[in-house]
């Protein structure tokens, strides 16, 4: 074949006619019915009724605007709101609801097309200053009900709550307004021990029997996974058959590996807890206060660092599963830092030591560098070190659980530039907010790529329930996204409140539409996949992940059902989802579910009165999605009354922009992991967009 044919047979043909939610999402559509993507990801399949695309100048519809103003006795009034920042935006409501289809329709034509070049100035900045900035970067302290202020981190989900209630408590009535619990660090459970001086020797009273002991160990190394690999197996039970054969001599010369052994028990005993009494302390919890008793006092006066770091790594795990996240924070810093002074975060040479300890060297980073990341990520801080400074090699081969670090280490790598970008503060970050975000998503459809082949070749039964490495990389993913759109919903919830006394949904942008759509697919995903977990009793009950990412995603859904119901086909199904999940944690023993679950209800009941009231047809799934695709796909009414009164003015159709198919298109990547798009799919997208994207917005 010749390459001019073979060029050939790669063009995509263009289908006549998509369903409204692959035409929303701007993503190539077979044309059957149901289609293609609907049927895979199980969603309804609806086909509008086509017009023709007309575009008229923007002059045209300013003047036309004027003239109908002046003829009827409707007055439109042009509001400019001012923000504390000193930005403004522009918004039109009219006063006589009659006359509210025209003007919204004149108003999705204007955020469809928007002003050209020859408009001025103000005048663009007025249309897009709302969602050129990220709000959660602002106001970065707040004062809690005891007086004490506290840093907001801008990626904390605890800080975004705090934001959107104290936001909606200046909005709602007072009877929908319950008080904010705050729930601050330490509030579940206070972690309490006294250091115990080196000269002192610790206690081995109290522990449980070597085949006991035995049994917690591999317990504690499934739940853990991946993360279990900051501890050498073989020589941890080394240690523990000579402990178990002299304790005395034992806790006097290996003191370190003794508070690994005491975080392991109370790991152990955590993660087989059953049916946990409400507001008690977790189980083993007397195991972790006696290992914090032993921690490193950071002199680095320490024969062995590997065991400083592996022992102060455990217990900021430790301390984040039980919602201490400032000790998390701090300890995992000390892991770091202690890394970074034995110069591990450089390759280390196996002609040094040996091949096995430049491993062991290797692994301890990596998975330090990772939940470094996530912590920070987790208390809206940034990281402590940065990747231009890193040398040791990822895991390019090997086995599952290494490749696994390193997707763990490449979505790690993707938050802190999503603290970079999305949630800077620097001149750079000024007005960039959506040409930031897209570049983060497609960042994440690139990894997803690479993610896919990885899941489907070593979990061939697509995505395994049981897998706990599989489940955790498809979540940290999906929670990704939702991190990274999460200031455009903070943005449209701004403009819903200041014009919720209508109760309708307010009109956004197609491309604010589509990165909201990406927001909800991925956060429909984390609970749905949860449910599945909790169904089958496989959910995490003592780790933080799957409880910040269902109550993350919750969160989200909760503020995106009040701003634009219509993204959500199903309203009811995931708030099932999340009780469910909760439910089962809170059961398990965790002890901030039932925080979260009281967030989450107190940011049910403040959404109440500025939720959009349904209107008669507009109350099934289908229907909600078949409005939303009209309302970014229709064109103005006002445009279509124009051009049949052959006014003569200029009136042309409007052609379909084959270049800005990606913009659309790479938004959807996220649904590959979890959502069924086949690896074939999502490899010739990436080669279609790879020459389009250079200079884009």
């Amino acid at each position: 074949m010749s390459l001019r044919n073979a060029e050939q047979s790669r063009v995509y043909k263009k289908c006549q006619k998509a369903c409204v939610r692959c035409r929303s999402m701007k993503v190539k559509c077979s044309g059957s019915n149901p289609c293609g993507r609907c049927a895979r990801s199980k969603k309804p399949c609806h086909y509008a009724v086509e017009e023709a695309r007309v575009s008229v100048p923007e002059s045209y519809l300013r003047d036309l605007e004027r003239r109908h103003s002046a003829a009827a006795t409707v007055r439109y009034a042009d509001v400019r709101t001012s923000t504390e920042d000193g930005d403004s935006f522009v918004f039109s409501q009219p006063s006589v609801l009659e006359h509210q289809d025209e003007y919204s329709g004149f108003q999705s034509h204007v955020e469809a097309n928007p002003p050209s070049e020859h408009d001025s100035q103000p005048e663009r900045d007025g249309l897009r200053s709302k969602f050129s900035r990220n709000p959660l970067v602002e106001y970065s302290f707040a004062q809690s009900p005891d007086g004490r202020f506290w840093y907001m981190g801008p990626t904390s989900s605890w800080s975004f709550c705090r934001r959107v209630l104290a936001l909606l408590g200046k909005h709602v009535p007072d009877a929908n307004c319950p008080p904010d619990p705050w729930n601050v660090d330490a509030s579940a459970f206070a972690l309490k021990w006294r250091p115990l001086p080196m000269d002192e020797v610790p206690e081995v009273c109290h522990l449980p029997p070597i085949d006991y002991g035995l049994y917690l160990f591999h317990t504690v190394k499934y739940y853990l996974g991946t993360l279990f690999y900051i501890i050498d197996s073989a020589s941890f039970l080394r240690h523990l058959h000579e402990f178990y054969t002299d304790p005395a001599t034992k806790v006097v010369s290996m003191r370190l590996w003794y508070a690994q052994y005491l975080l392991v028990l109370a790991f152990g005993k955590a993660f087989l807890a059953q049916n946990h009494p409400p507001n008690a302390p977790p189980s083993g919890y007397q195991y972790a206060a006696r290992a914090m008793s032993l921690m490193p006092d950071l002199s680095g006066m320490y024969p062995d660092p590997l065991q400083c770091i592996r022992t102060l790594t455990l217990a900021a795990l430790y301390f984040q599963s039980i919602d201490m996240r400032v000790a998390a924070f701090q300890h995992i810093g000390f892991a770091l830092r202690f890394c970074i002074i034995e110069g591990i975060h450089r390759h280390v040479p196996e002609e040094l030591n040996g091949a096995e300890f430049s491993h062991q060297c290797r692994t301890i980073f990596w998975i330090v560098y990772m939940l470094d990341r996530e912590f920070a990520a987790l208390i809206g801080a940034p990281s402590s070190i940065r990747d231009e400074d890193i040398t040791v090699r990822l895991f390019s081969d090997g086995a599952v659980d290494e490749k696994t670090i390193t997707f763990h280490v490449r979505l790690a790598r993707l938050n802190a530039r999503i603290l970079t970008t999305v949630y800077g503060v620097g001149p750079d970050s000024t007005g960039t907010l959506i040409k930031d975000t897209q570049a983060i998503l497609r960042n994440l459809a690139e990894l997803s790529q690479d993610l896919t082949g990885f899941l489907n070749a070593e979990f061939p039964a697509a995505l395994s329930r049981a897998s706990r490495t599989a489940t955790r990389l498809v979540l940290g993913y999906h929670h990704s996204i939702v991190l990274t759109t999460r200031p455009l919903v903070m943005c449209a919830l701004h403009t819903h409140i200041e014009r919720a006394s209508s109760r309708v949904a307010i009109g956004l942008s197609a491309t604010v539409a589509s990165l909201l759509q990406c927001c909800v697919e991925s956060a429909l995903t984390v609970l749905q996949t949860l449910r599945t977990l909790a169904d089958e009793d496989l959910i995490e009950s003592f780790l933080p992940f799957q409880i910040e990412d269902a109550f993350a995603s919750a969160f989200i859904l909760h503020v995106i059902q009040a701003i634009a119901p219509a993204l959500i086909p199903d309203q009811n199904r995931w708030a099932e989802h999340i009780d469910c999940v909760l439910e089962k944690i809170v059961s398990k023993g965790n002890l901030a579910a039932p925080m979260r679950r009281a967030e989450l209800e107190n940011l049910r009941v403040m959404m109440g009165p500025i939720t959009p009231v349904a209107g008669g047809s507009a109350g099934s799934p289908g229907e909600v999605e078949r409005q939303q695709g009209q309302q970014l796909q229709e064109p103005s009414h006002a445009v279509a009354e124009a051009m049949r009164g052959g006014s003569g003015l200029d009136v042309t159709v409007a052609p379909h922009d084959p270049s800005t198919d990606w913009e659309w298109e790479y938004l959807a990547i996220h649904s590959t992991i979890g959502l069924g798009m086949e690896p074939r799919e999502l490899m010739d997208l990436a080669n279609r967009l790879e020459g389009e994207i250079g200079g884009r917005v």
